[in-house]
Parts: C-alpha cells; structure tokens; sequence
C-alpha cells in the first residue's frame, strides 16, 4: 500500500475514534449525575467545559502545526483524548470530572481541526466527505459501547469510559509510529510545486484579516448552528406544538441525522462527477426550502418532509466547504484558516441553539422554527458572497 493509502486508511480510523466520546456523555449521564449528587442540569456544564478545550486548540491549531507538525500534534491531542476519558474514570469530584472535560475537548479540537486542514489539502473533496461519514460512525458506535458496558457489568459507568479510553490510546500509539509518515508524506510529493508564496510564514492575526475567511468563519457558525439545532428542537416543536406523535417524532428527528450521514457517503460519490460549488449552492437551496417546509407546515408530512430534506441538503456543506478552503483563500492561509472555521462551528453549534431556543420561549415554537429558516437564507447569501469574493482575490 502507497504511504498516501496508508494515510488515508489512519485518517478514517481518526475520524471513527473521534467521534466515540461525543455521545457516551448521553448514556452515562444519569449514573454520573447519581454518583456524584448534582442537578440533570449539570451536563450543559460538562459539555461547556468540552467546548472551552475545543475553542482553545482548534482556533490555535494552525500555529500549533506551523510548530510541531501534523504528525506530533496528532499524537500528542489524542494522548489528551485517552487520558482525559481515564481522568472521568478516576475523579473523585465533579469538578475534576468537569475539568477532565476541558482535557478531552482541548484534544479533540486538535485532532479535528488537524485532520481536516490535512484532509483539505491532500486528499480529494470525495474522501472530505467519507471521512465525515466515518466520524457519524464512531458518534454512533460510542453509544453501544458504553451501553454494552453498563448492562453487561452492572451499570459501571466509569467502565464505559476506560473503554473508549482504551481504544482512543491504541489511537495514539497509531499516530505515534505513524507521524513520519504525515510530514514526508506532505512534503516529498510537493516540492516541484512549491512557490515562494507558501514558504511565507502567515500569522494568526493576518489571517484573521482576509476577507473570505472573516465570511466563512461566519458560514460556518450558522451552518453548525442550523445542523444541532434543528436536531435538538424539531422534536419539541412537532411534539409540542403540531400535536405530532412522539414515536412519529422521534423517528423522523432520527430520520434527520441518518439522512445527513447517508448524504455524505452518497456525495462522495456526487463530487467526482458535478462542480462542487454547484452542489453547495443546490444543496444550500435546498435547506432553505426545506426549512420553510418545516417552519410552515400544514400537515405533519410537510415537517417530515422539511426534515428530511435538511438532513440529506445538510450533508456536504461541512466537509466540502472544508475541502474548498485552500483553493478560496491559498494554501499559506488555509491552515489557520480551517483551524477558525471548526472553532466557529463548535461556537456556533454551543450558542445558535441556545438562541433560538430563547427566542421559542418568549414569542413560542413557531418562532423558534423560523430562526432556523432565517439561519438557513442567510448561509445561502453567505456562500455567494464567499463565491465573488474568492474569485476578486484569485483574480
């Protein structure tokens, strides 16, 4: 097998793994909030916590590359990973859980952001989106896992973690003997094409200054804002207030996120075949109708229908948008601009919910619906004010 093969294969088990933890937090939670005696509530402060770890490494990850290599950082953010799940495993306390979570979202948003800035540039928009679809994988392996653990040793929730815990150090050790592999693998193939423009070191701050990534880091908040939100409240609204049943509900809010990881695998297909801006502005129109399905629905099928089409139109907006960074902004700024783009999406994902859910309580559910609808016309405006200003700059 080629190195670039060897890589691709590392990168989809990365991306598995990564996705492990994210949800074990929605099983263990109520033995965890019993062992150590506090509120339901309280989860939102171990996922604020996750987010924080995340902010703070995915917006530094360009610097942190520049310095040590994708390979090192890889390594060293998934030992992170592994050692903060093995700290839920030991804390005696729910704040050092809660500060463990700080340890697993400051590796996660490394690894994240890393493997997408190094997906971005060397492997195709097609394996973009797989490798997305590789992450859905481990989100939805996580769940049986820790379940498997709890009813099979007798509701041992710290069990469940040092399991995922076990699997993300064997994660490590891949990366660790893995790394020469990432840097010979991003510089011998290259340097017939290196330009004097790529050797120019970019800073943090110059590239907050470039218009197009100032816009997508924009896009990418309200993308990830319209994405999770519409997965936490689309239940409530047609439970609540289109008298929808709740196993119809439940089925098509789960029909949403299984046609968001069905699509990514389909247009991995799609994107060999169709301009990728086409397909984003096809499937971003498409999101806007289908938020104005579900937001003006006359019957229940037109919520089904609106959900439906969002998950599916959803599905390679995060992946391709990712894939088509370095060609809008240039490789120099690329890095550091992927690394903004999936702490936006985290901030986005963290607040945008929140907000319309806020908006829902004072001027009710319907409300809360539109927001999404509002979110969804405005990336649709945003991806085309990316478009001419990424041609005015190449130009």
């Amino acid at each position: 097998m080629r190195t670039s093969g060897v890589l691709l294969f590392i990168a989809y088990l990365g991306f598995i793994s990564l996705g492990l933890p994210d949800a074990a937090h929605g099983i263990n939670w109520p033995f965890v909030r019993t062992a150590f005696a506090v509120p339901m509530g309280w989860l939102g402060l171990v996922i604020a916590a996750g987010g924080i770890g995340y902010l703070i490494s995915s917006f530094s990850v360009g610097y942190l590359m520049n310095r040590f290599g994708v390979g090192w950082l890889l390594v060293v953010s998934s030992l992170l990973v592994s050692s903060g799940l093995c700290g839920f495993y030991f804390s005696p306390a729910f704040w050092i859980f809660a500060l463990f979570s700080v340890v697993i979202g400051m590796g996660s948003g490394a690894i994240d952001a890393g493997l997408n800035a190094y997906a971005a540039e060397h492997f195709s928009t097609k394996h973009m989106n797989w490798l997305h679809a590789a992450f859905g994988v481990g989100a939805t392996a996580g769940p049986v896992i820790v379940t498997s653990v709890l009813v099979s040793f007798s509701q041992n929730w710290r069990l469940g973690y040092a399991v995922i815990a076990i699997i993300l150090f064997t994660m490590t050790l891949v990366f660790l003997f893995s790394r020469h592999l990432w840097e010979s693998d991003k510089h011998a193939p290259k340097k017939a094409e290196v330009s004097s423009e790529a050797l120019v070191p970019v800073t943090q701050l110059q590239a907050l200054k470039h218009p197009v990534i100032r816009f997508q880091i924009v896009f990418f908040f309200l993308y990830s804002g319209v994405e999770v939100g519409v997965g936490q409240w689309a239940f409530t609204v047609m439970t609540e207030s289109r008298g929808i049943s709740l196993a119809s509900a439940g089925t098509w809010v789960a029909v949403y996120w299984g046609a968001l990881a069905f699509g990514r695998a389909i247009f991995g297909f799609l994107v060999e075949r169709f301009s990728v801006d086409q397909l984003l502005r096809l499937c971003l129109a498409g999101m806007a109708f289908g938020a104005l399905f579900f937001t003006f629905s006359m019957t229940p099928y037109a919520s089904y229908l609106g959900l439906a089409l969002m998950g599916f139109c959803a599905a390679p907006i995060f992946p391709c948008m990712i894939s088509q960074t370095a060609a809008r902004v240039g490789k120099h700024y690329s890095v550091h601009a992927i690394g903004f783009q999936m702490s936006a999406a985290v901030l986005g994902a963290m607040t945008l919910p929140f907000l319309s859910g806020l908006i829902g309580g004072q001027f009710g559910l319907t409300s809360l619906s539109i927001s999404f609808l509002a979110y969804a016309l405005a990336l649709f405006g945003l991806f085309h004010s990316i478009l001419k200003r990424s041609v005015s700059s190449s130009a």
